[in-house]
């Protein structure tokens, strides 16, 4: 596990992006192919905008797959739309075929777009139990990651990759998330945070991390390869 923190906005985006490269370059060389899993939250929007800047033309987007951690229940137009963010700020801005970004599709009935996400990344992938080169992942300052709550039956899923989510969070939305099943079979996890507001979640998380799992949801990803970088 490695904790960084950064006082300097510009060198955490900058640092964050340079480390996602570093993971993008690592992954072409072994496997050929780079499974990135993109955050909702609004932490990583500065990292999109230096990824679609100055990784434009040093990352081959073609060999780069796109994949969503969770989402929230509405249009993907919608402001509250962790696709759209990314879009607007990443995918519109850099050459990546429509084949290589895989959303979460929110026009079908909730519990049909969860599954046929499951079917979407069990076919890419060809197994039962996909591992994604990088995960994005953020903390909140209940201790939620991705949409995977505080006291939510959602933690107890242990056979499926992702699930349904009843309103929680801010804004209160219905939303579809990965499981630890998934998550904890990541070859890396980045988690990407502010510090303001969650001080003693992200103190507790690092510095007492198996009092922190019975707390905090995102305590319980445990991925050999864990960076934290937080924002203060």
């Amino acid at each position: 596990m490695q904790a960084k923190f950064f006082e300097d906005p510009q060198k955490f985006q900058k640092e964050t992006a340079n480390l996602i490269y570093k993971l993008y370059k690592k992954s072409i060389e072994e496997n050929k192919l780079f499974t990135l899993m993109l955050s909702g939250g609004r932490t990583p929007l500065p990292v999109y905008e230096e990824l679609a800047s100055e990784y434009k033309d040093k990352i081959n987007w073609e060999k780069v797959h796109i994949f969503w951690g969770d989402e929230r229940y509405v249009d993907q137009k919608s402001e509250e739309s962790n696709f759209k963010w990314a879009h607007d700020l990443l995918i519109s801005k850099i050459n990546i075929s429509s084949n290589n970004v895989h959303r979460i599709k929110t026009e079908l009935p909730i519990e049909k777009a969860t599954q046929e996400y499951v079917k979407k990344i069990i076919n890419f992938f060809g197994q039962q139990n996909p591992i994604f080169d990088l995960i994005l992942l953020g903390i909140g300052e209940d201790g939620h990651t991705a949409s995977l709550f505080p006291s939510s039956d959602t933690l107890k899923e242990s056979k499926k990759l992702f699930t349904v989510t009843p309103p929680s969070g801010t804004p209160k939305l219905p939303r579809i998330t990965a499981t630890y099943k998934l998550l904890n079979k990541a070859r890396n996890i980045l988690f990407l945070s502010s510090y303001k507001g969650k001080e003693k979640v992200i103190d507790e998380i690092l510095n007492h991390p198996k009092i922190a799992e019975e707390k905090f949801p995102a305590a319980k990803v445990k991925v050999k390869n864990t960076y934290f970088f937080i924002k203060i």
